[in-house]
Order: C-alpha cells, then structure tokens, then sequence
C-alpha cells in the first residue's frame, strides 16, 4: 500500500519543494497552505504521515497537532520550524510530533525523517511487507532488500544455511527472520554462540548429558539440538569450533541424530540449522582449523551480510530506529538529531558495524538527557567529525605525522587517536588471520588472553561476552 503525505507549509515556494521531493520519493503526497486546510483533509481522508511547520496563518502547527492526532491517531507527524528552541520543540513532542526539524534544514534531512515514519507505517501494518525484513533490522540499500528478498525464498524450505559477516553486522536477528518466515515458526528458534562457551563445555551444551555421565551431574539435561527438535538451531560464530567437535556436527547434520554424553541410546532430531561465522571459513580450511565436509553441508545457501560501511544509505535510518527503542525503553523524551550530527554519523566508517552504532545512539540519547536535539558534542569522540578513516580531522594521525613529526596547528587528541590506531591493528591482525583470535595475537606479539581483553575494552568483538 502506498504511503500516504500530508504537507502543510504557507511558504508556496517551500510547499511545492516539498511535495515534489516526497511524490519523487514514491509516496503519495498531497500539501496545503494552513492549519484549519490540514483539519479538513484529515476530516475527509486517511494520510499516514502529517509534516507541518510551526509557524502558520491563523491556527499555528502546534494547536494542530493535537487536532491532528484526535482525527487520525496512527499518523505520524514530523514538525518544522525556523524557531528551534528547546522549548518550541519539547512543547511539539508532548503534543503528539514524533521528530523535529529545525529550518534551514538538506531536503534529504527531511525526506529520511519522512523515510523511517514510512518505515513504521509499515511495520504496523499487517501486510506481507511486515514479515519480510528481519525483526529489528531496518536497512533501506539495495544489498539489504536483496537480502530481504533470499531471506524470503530460502526460508519456507528445510534448507541449511550459512550467515557470513564482521561482527555486529545482524546475523543473529537475519537467522531469526528465517525462523519467523519458515514452516517452523511455532516450535523453538534455540541460539548458541560456539565462542562464547569453553571447548569442554560446548559438546554438552550442544547434545546435553544424562546422569551420572561425568563428576557433577546429578540429573540428565537436555542439549541445544534436543531443545530445537522441529524449530531451528541458531550456531553463531561456528567458525570458533574444535576440529573433534566438528566431525560429530558433521554426524548430526548427515545423519540428524545423536547420543547425550554417558549415553548410548540414539536420538533422532528433526532441526534446520542456521549456521553463521565472522571468520573466513575457507580460510581455516586451508590453515587445517575448519574442515572441508562441514563447510559445504553448512554452505548449502550462503547469505553474506555486508558491513555497514558499504550501506550508508542505511546509517540514517538505522540510527532513528535505534534511537526510538532506546528513547523508549528508557523513558526519555523524543530526539531530533542535529544537522551536524547527522554528518558525523554518516561519514563515518563505523568498524564494529550495527553494534557500534548502538551504542553510539544510546550514548548520545543517554548524555543528551531531556534535551530534544542530539547535538555533535553527544556523540563518541572517534565519531565526531565523521572523516572516513573512522577518526575525527582534528584527531587523525597521517602519513606526514608518522613519517615527518608534523604536527596540526589545532593539536590533538592522544588519547583518541591512540585508541584508533590501536582498534585498526587489532580489526587488521583479525583480517590478516581470518578471525583467528590466537594466529591474531600472535601477529600483534601478544598473549591471547591480553588480545581479547582488548577487544572486549574497544568493543571489537563484545560477542565473546
């Protein structure tokens, strides 16, 4: 169904901007001059996204807003105003407008704001676009509706599945919308991360034990393919799996049974495996770390996540989204974001991928407090700035810096820029080693153990917590 605009703007120039930038966005767009136009239509016709200024003839786009929602309470209204005081915007959101926007403001500010409402719109429809994207993540690039659109055939079969992608990319929620989508949406969706369980524990985690099989084990328990019998296995990071476990995975997958530890009673399970790995799989099979025969029962169908960095087209929408949930989850106000906000954001080359920029939004929503606008200084310092090495200008660091002892007129950060050359290294050494934390720490002349503490403080790989 076609989305459907409301525009109420006096200025006749500014009106017909706008309403051809959301008719050429493919929405169906209709604008008037005045308040008291905007009740009429509302009165007679369904829109679902209402986008008004503030300053209007007569009745001003705040006494409509409560108007608004008392005709038409699903609408989503996006206010603008060339009077962007915290106080004018506080007063919008209590009466009912879900983002603001001060003026001058890009077109394309506008038209993203106007993109995630239309994203809610249908999100709360009960069409067949609400099931097709994976739950929580909201992506509008054309790798991610390709995506959307495998998703969609591969999951009504049986089929085995493979997710690749960086860490923090979305594989887990990916494997959830197959589940959703299959004939097996009613049973059990179990998930398991191989990394983050010691290797002595992990074959029972996967085929449970019974009593008695080993010191400790009072009572029999249930593993995680027993738990999926007709649902689905989610495997995450399996690419982390010792070789002996491997070939008894490689047993299950063949012969879809297998036996608790102490037992030798056989257990037949009917479970579709999604599978998935930040790590170069083929790669391990070539250093003799992955075998071969379980690469390709895993690699029936592939489905490649890309990084966030080659989707900015997503970070905008993406960020509202995330920035929504948090908002709401912890009670705060509704947020606009800042103008130059929104260009370190997307300039940006976010290294930890969807994760990062969570926690960049939560960060900002969190620091801002009851403010109503996310300003640049509420974002993280390596994010501020935006410049596309993933550091802000003031505080990258060149070859000139290494090579000359050049220093900026400004100065810099040596906190920070050390903090990024150090994640660089690491995000390098993980690259260089196909995600193979020791063979990493061993290129860096490191212990393990400091290696994955680092990762863990710059949040490279929190999967592992």
């Amino acid at each position: 169904m076609e989305t459907k605009v409301l525009v109420v703007e006096d200025d006749d120039h500014l009106r017909e901007v706008l309403l051809q930038a959301a008719t050429l966005e493919g929405y169906q767009a209709l604008a008037v001059s005045s308040a008291e136009a905007a009740i009429e239509r509302l009165e007679r016709e369904s829109f679902d996204i209402m986008v008004t200024d503030v300053n209007l003839p007569q009745m001003s786009g705040l006494d409509l807003l409560p108007q608004c929602v008392r005709l038409q309470q699903r609408i989503i209204v996006i206010v603008m105003t060339a009077f962007g005081t915290v106080d004018v915007a506080v007063e919008a959101m209590k009466r009912g407008a879900s983002d603001f926007l001060v003026k001058p403001f890009e077109l394309a500010t506008l038209l993203g704001a106007i993109r995630v409402a239309a994203s809610r719109v249908t999100r709360a429809s009960d069409g067949a676009k609400k099931s097709a994207r994976p739950s929580g993540i909201v992506a509008d690039s054309a790798a991610m509706r390709a995506l959307f659109e495998q998703v969609t055939t591969i999951a009504p079969f049986n089929t085995t599945v493979l997710v690749t992608g960086e860490t923090g990319t979305g594989k887990e929620m990916v494997a959830r919308s197959i589940h959703l989508q299959s004939t097996r949406k009613t049973r059990a969706l179990v998930a398991l991360n191989c990394a983050a369980v010691p290797e002595q524990l992990l074959e029972d985690e996967l085929f449970g034990h019974i009593k008695g099989a080993f010191t400790g084990a009072q009572g029999a328990r249930q593993g995680r393919f027993e738990q999926a019998d007709g649902g689905t296995l989610f495997l995450d990071e399996i690419g982390d799996m010792s070789l002996p476990l491997q070939s008894k995975l490689l047993r299950v997958l063949q012969e879809r049974e297998f036996e608790k530890l102490g037992s030798a009673q056989t257990i037949k399970v009917d479970v579709r495996i999604v599978a998935a790995t930040s790590a170069d799989l083929e790669m391990r099979i070539t250093q003799g770390t992955f075998r071969s025969d379980l690469f390709y029962r895993l690699n029936v169908v592939h489905l490649r996540l890309p990084p966030l960095r080659d989707r900015r087209e997503d970070i905008e929408p993406l960020a509202r989204h995330l920035l929504a949930r948090f908002i709401e989850s912890a009670g705060l106000p509704p947020k606009a974001i800042a103008d130059e906000a929104w260009s370190a954001l997307k300039s940006y080359r976010w290294p930890g991928n969807v994760r990062q920029l969570q926690n960049a939004m939560e960060r900002a929503a969190a620091l801002s407090g009851v403010a109503p606008v996310i300003g640049l200084r509420d974002l993280p310092e390596e994010v501020r700035g935006g410049a596309v090495t993933g550091v802000t200008p003031a505080l990258a660091v060149d070859q000139e810096i290494v090579n000359d002892g050049a220093m900026p007129d400004e100065g810099l950060n040596f906190d920070a820029v050390v903090t990024e050359v150090e994640r660089e290294l690491l995000l390098r050494s993980l690259n260089k080693s196909g995600g193979n934390k020791m063979q990493a720490a061993k290129l860096l002349n490191m212990k393990r153990t400091t290696f994955v503490e680092k990762l863990k403080r710059l949040q490279i790989d929190s999967e592992e917590k």
